[in-house]
């Protein structure tokens, strides 16, 4: 999209006329206030000329330029300003060029400002943009919903007293009460350390968690409810559902009171836990930590450490590997021009994988899907948790509308920053680019406790090891980098995890080399060989 130009004859005027101020509470950083002073130049630039404002290629290098500061500099005062100004450029491109997209990619940037930086005097501003571009995707439900947060969320704002005007102008979009939702069913996949519990449903309504913590007195074990509200149980769940295979003893559902049902989760021990929702179907996912866990590593790590850790020094670092061909069964993924189907080649792909890291690094492997099978995301996740892996792996292959595209990208769990990429996981995750904006706005949570540093080092090694193994041997090679998208396949893995996109199925001449088995050969080399550098920076020597 890089150069496209906008069509129309009447010049498209920046609605951004405010910039942020320097803040007055704290100095930035100067390469923080200097990179950040360069983006406002760009800004401007792009402001004050019609003709730049015409081509798309303009816009995003701005947004850019914006976001180097944010990426460069996240613990500077700058960098939610630099969020905000990719919000508004997103929202105002968004307005010229009529994408969809544009307007999801805006929502990530404000959604992320106000789930990192809630303390930001821009948080409340962010949050009432959110609300705006529901307004304007006549989503008036949720547009009502995000301007009662700003007013929650940010009582001390200078935004609140226009929410409360466009929350009386929505007030007959108010969230009514509605038929109750069935819960359909609980599954459950537990370890002595860690347990996953899906809770299904027949549709999309509200919940709450709440934690009871081992009684002294009594010795009742631990416990996490989740109540569901407009909620009506299921018959097939009359009964408790005993496990006892680990972490979790029982689970158990009931009509607490009308409109509510409550799920009980009995535990042996709990050191942590995280409950949030995934759409389509709707469906509310409980990860559990006992006190056998150790400490999972903080989101906002950037680098991975050269200096083994204890459990490096002790011989304890990558030794079981799980490997999760993509999609399967009912589910075929992407199909090439040429009737080739990604869920028949990625499964080749990871059979591959696993001979060669058994052969060459002695890891064990675990294999997601071995045959032609439909596996839930969020069961492909707790397979990795549930079997303690050290390194979590899902093969894709890519497509795209332009049968032109190719090239390899391998992807991290994080927020979208491009359009590509928030195409990319609506793709994979079965979703429309509005849910995963919905979904972007809650994995500020969830990335408290994923492996980021760790999983980017993976996925550079990967990347550029199977980017490097091909060009010695194919032309045209494009090697499209490391991303960030929002994965549902990554969301709660307790290990590294990556998702590389092997080739453009939806290409011609990528399509006809994914059915070459030397071509094959040389992408489970380079993944091989990207895992091995891992091992390496780790302070780990493979066991072959």
């Amino acid at each position: 999209m890089r150069g496209r130009r906008f069509c129309g004859g009447v010049a498209f005027l920046v609605l951004v006329t405010w910039l942020p101020p320097l803040p007055s509470f704290a100095a930035p950083p100067r390469g923080a206030e200097a990179l950040y002073q360069k983006a406002r130049s760009e800004y401007y630039s792009l402001q004050k000329s019609e003709k730049k404002q015409k081509y798309r290629s303009n816009w995003l290098r701005c947004i850019g330029r914006f976001e180097e500061v944010y990426k460069t500099f996240p613990e500077s005062d700058r960098a939610p300003d630099a969020l905000f100004m990719m919000g508004s450029l997103y929202e105002d491109l968004g307005r010229y060029s009529g994408l969809p997209s544009d307007l999801s990619l805006a929502l990530s940037a404000y959604q992320r400002l106000t789930a990192f930086y809630p303390s930001s005097r821009l948080a409340d501003d962010a949050q009432f943009r959110i609300g705006v571009i529901h307004h304007r995707n006549k989503d008036y439900e949720q547009a009502y919903l995000s301007f009662i947060k700003v007013e929650k969320r940010f009582p001390a704002g200078d935004m609140v007293t226009e929410a409360r005007k466009r929350l009386a102008d929505l007030k007959p979009y108010r969230p009514k009460q509605k038929r109750p939702i069935q819960v359909t069913g609980i599954r459950h996949w537990s370890n002595a350390e860690y347990t996953r519990v899906v809770i299904d449903l027949a549709g999309e309504t509200q919940f709450e968690d709440h934690i009871l913590k081992q009684d002294p007195n009594t010795g009742k074990p631990p416990r996490i409810y989740v109540d569901i509200r407009s909620a009506q149980l299921g018959p097939e769940l009359a009964q408790p559902i005993p496990i006892q295979d680990g972490l979790l003893t029982k689970a158990r559902a009931a009509q607490h009171s009308p409109g509510v049902v409550r799920v009980v989760l009995d535990m042996m021990s709990l050191s942590s836990y995280r409950v949030f929702p995934l759409k389509d179907p709707f469906r509310i996912i409980i990860d559990v930590d006992g006190n056998g866990r150790k400490s999972m590593s903080p989101g906002r790590t950037h680098r991975v450490t050269k200096r083994p850790s204890l459990p490096q020094q002790l011989g304890l670092g990558i030794r079981r590997v799980v490997i999760d061909p993509g999609h399967g069964g009912k589910d075929p993924g992407a199909i090439g021009p040429g009737g080739l189907r990604e869920k028949d080649v990625v499964l080749k792909i990871a059979m591959k994988l696993e001979k060669r890291l058994q052969r060459d690094l002695g890891l064990e492997t675990i294999l997601t899907r071995r045959d032609d099978v439909f596996i839930p995301l969020d069961e492909r996740t707790a397979i990795a948790n549930t079997r303690r892996a050290d390194l979590f792996v899902s093969v894709h292959a890519n497509a795209t509308r332009g049968r032109r595209t190719r090239g390899v990208e391998t992807y991290v769990l994080n927020f979208a920053t491009d359009e590509e990429s928030m195409e990319l996981a609506a793709r994979e995750n079965a979703v429309s680019t509005t849910k995963l904006s919905d979904l972007q706005y809650i994995l500020y949570d969830l990335m408290q406790t994923a492996k980021i540093g760790e999983s980017r080092a993976l996925a550079e090694h990967v990347q550029g090891s199977v980017c490097g193994r091909l060009s010695r041997e194919y032309s045209r090679i494009r090697n499209l980098g490391v991303k960030e998208a929002p994965f549902y396949v990554l969301i709660g893995a307790n290990m590294p995890c990556i998702l590389i996109e092997v080739s453009f199925i939806s290409n011609k001449l990528e399509e006809r080399r994914l059915r070459d088995e030397r071509y094959l050969d040389e992408l489970v080399s380079g993944i091989t060989e990207g895992i091995a550098l891992y091992m390496k920076e780790i302070g780990q020597t493979p066991a072959v």
